[in-house]
């Protein structure tokens, strides 16, 4: 059987660990605080130094910027020097960021030029918890080597209507700022200490309900994700945090004792390229559940 390739945009954040077990290719975004200098998520600026700087500049609103066709391509071409000609790409929503369309210009541009190689590219209309884990069902089905580079990409494209991502944060104004907010706008201004809870749907921003404490937000998100999964032994499950560890450990405690779940939940820091739009504080789960 062919060897098969697994390339993800850095939106889900993919924990070290995984990337390694898995053989995962992780593409950075690129991040500024201004007008004048960008820099490359996870390397020129961890995600903690990161926060802390949003936190030291509230005032300024972080952009961030999706890899351009040449980093997709070299990535693309890394891969394939490493005999890997099929390729499983999954990105970011693309209402969300360029990053599938650029990634689908190097593709086109790369399958013409090296036309014994198989690109699939899949827009997973979401990011971050959900994203995250539609790519560990696709990587454990690529380690498992049981299946075709056709099969797989079949089934990582059936994922994503069988995949959900919900989050709250502490503050709406970054994701104000970057344009995110979506219809969720119908929170803003209605109460103090309002804590929104909202999710993907089709790609974009929609609000589910508003509470009003964090903790309550914390409960009600495992409710709701707890109701959603019919099979939690057919589901990953993943959580991320925007340096709210203790927010995050709480909210995996009640949804294990929920669903009566022993299984790893994929837990770790939100990154930056989400961090941008939602600020510190945002915290969210997500997960997909399909049979192969």
């Amino acid at each position: 059987m062919p060897k098969i390739a697994q390339i993800v945009d850095a939106a889900s954040n993919l924990p070290s660990e995984i990337l390694e077990k898995y053989n995962i290719v992780k593409i950075p975004f690129y991040i500024t605080f201004d007008e004048k200098e960008y820099l490359v998520q996870g390397k020129d600026y961890s995600d903690e130094e990161f926060y802390k700087k949003m936190a030291e500049n509230p005032d300024k609103a972080p952009k961030t910027a999706a890899p351009n066709p040449e980093d997709w391509f070299n990535a693309f071409k890394e891969t394939y020097d490493k005999g890997f000609k099929e390729i499983i790409v999954t990105t970011i929503s693309s209402d969300l960021s360029a990053s599938y369309q650029n990634a689908n210009i190097a593709k086109n541009d790369f399958t013409e030029k090296y036309q014994d190689s198989k690109i699939t590219l899949i827009d997973t209309r979401t990011c971050t918890c959900g994203q995250a884990a539609l790519e560990i069902k696709v990587a454990q089905i690529i380690k498992s080597g049981k299946k075709y580079f056709e099969e797989i990409s079949k089934i990582a494209k059936e994922s994503i209507k069988k995949t959900s991502t919900i989050f709250t944060v502490k503050t709406l104004k970054y994701m104000k700022a970057g344009g995110r907010i979506g219809g969720a706008t119908q929170f803003v201004g209605t109460l103090l200490n309002i804590k929104p809870i909202m999710e993907f749907v089709n790609g974009v921003v929609k609000p589910i309900k508003a509470v009003r404490s964090r903790r309550k937000s914390l409960e009600e998100m495992v409710n709701i994700i707890s109701d959603r999964i019919k099979d939690p032994k057919k589901a990953i499950i993943c959580t991320r945090n925007a340096i709210c560890k203790e927010d995050e450990e709480y909210m995996i405690e009640k949804l294990k004792e929920k669903l009566n779940y022993e299984g790893e939940i994929y837990s770790g820091t939100l990154g930056a390229v989400i961090g941008a739009h939602s600020g510190p504080g945002a915290i969210g789960i997500g997960f997909t559940e399909l049979e192969e």
